[in-house]
């Protein structure tokens, strides 16, 4: 709960500034808050206002509690039915890799002096990045896979372009831009004049966290075909139930490349069909010694699946692993 004046006060600041319009605050009557669970009231400090001719009620909290986006979203949801108005999270303690979750979610939440997301009114603001640290491409599928390799299979440290071209089977330039790409975000450093060797300068760990943010999904496409496609690896829900104590589905499901597919000539519908086809962006098999994805893509995968009990597993996923 947040109970700092100062902190709302400063908050209230904030939004009035960028929406250029007086808010003020007033306390939510009692017996609403009677009619909540004490979990909820506990957790929140809950005013009434107005934003943009809209009833609104601001929920401040020093943080989630660790509550997953999913679990967040549901318990907003519920105390916007019972308060009748779109409820909006105040909080400055959001992880950078939570935010994309919470939008995904569309849960309505603010980050003082960084971002606004309403989506209930149609508000989605973020801080003005200083010219020169905006990220302003995707991160090459090639790079991932070598930040995923490193901590996963194999370091990287001390590896020339050559030597890492040979390891994922792309060609000298692919592995030359994503080597820049990583230095440019200080994930890595080159070191050399002429032939340059890469230098990990993080623990695989501090490395996970650092460059979560700039992580994106595997998986570029979905299709399904009636023929069950050879030497995929196990994906998805599948592959988190070897994982964690979640059931498996029904339908089995496959991770393969784009050029796996293509040279497999088997039919596939983005509809129908007995199998589900995972395309990925980088090759699975590259990160795994078993017949089932490796754990940070399957996180990265899932990350914004809306099942609760999905989100649940994955924080549990990563927990687990032994760095």
């Amino acid at each position: 709960m947040c109970k700092n004046n100062d902190y709302i006060n400063k908050a209230i600041v904030y939004i009035s500034s960028i929406l250029h319009e007086k808010v003020s605050l007033s306390p939510v009557e009692k017996q609403l808050i009677n009619s909540i669970p004490v979990a909820f009231s506990q957790r929140f400090v809950l005013y009434r206002s107005v934003l943009l001719e809209h009833d609104v009620i601001f929920a401040f909290a020093d943080d989630n509690d660790g509550l997953t986006p999913a679990q967040m979203k549901r318990t907003l949801n519920l105390l916007e039915n019972k308060c009748g108005c779109p409820v909006i999270w105040i909080t400055d303690n959001i992880v950078s890799y939570n935010v994309g979750r919470l939008i995904a979610q569309r849960v309505n939440f603010i980050i003082p002096q960084k971002q606004m997301f309403i989506p209930s009114l149609l508000i989605d603001l973020k801080k003005e990045k200083t010219i020169g640290t905006d990220i302003t491409e995707v991160i090459p599928s090639i790079a991932q896979c070598i930040i995923l390799y490193h901590i996963e299979m194999g370091s990287v440290e001390g590896k020339q372009a050559e030597e890492l071209s040979d390891i994922f089977h792309v060609s000298y330039a692919t592995i030359n831009r994503a080597l820049r790409w990583l230095h440019d975000k200080k994930l890595i450093q080159l070191e050399g004049v002429k032939t340059k060797r890469v230098r990990m300068i993080h623990t695989k760990k501090d490395l996970w966290k650092i460059a979560l943010p700039l992580l994106v999904s595997p998986l570029e496409k979905t299709v399904f075909s009636d023929i069950k496609p050879d030497n995929g690896l196990e994906c998805g829900i599948n592959a988190l139930s070897e994982y964690t104590m979640i059931n498996r589905e029904d339908r089995d499901m496959y991770a393969f490349t784009k050029m796996d597919i293509r040279n497999s000539e088997i039919k596939t519908d983005n509809k129908y069909g007995t199998y589900r086809i995972e395309i990925w962006r980088y090759d699975p098999k590259l990160l795994t010694h078993s017949e089932v994805v490796d754990k940070l893509s399957l996180y990265l995968s899932l990350v914004n699946h809306e099942d609760e009990r999905v989100q649940i597993e994955l924080d549990k996923l990563i927990a687990d692993i032994q760095w």
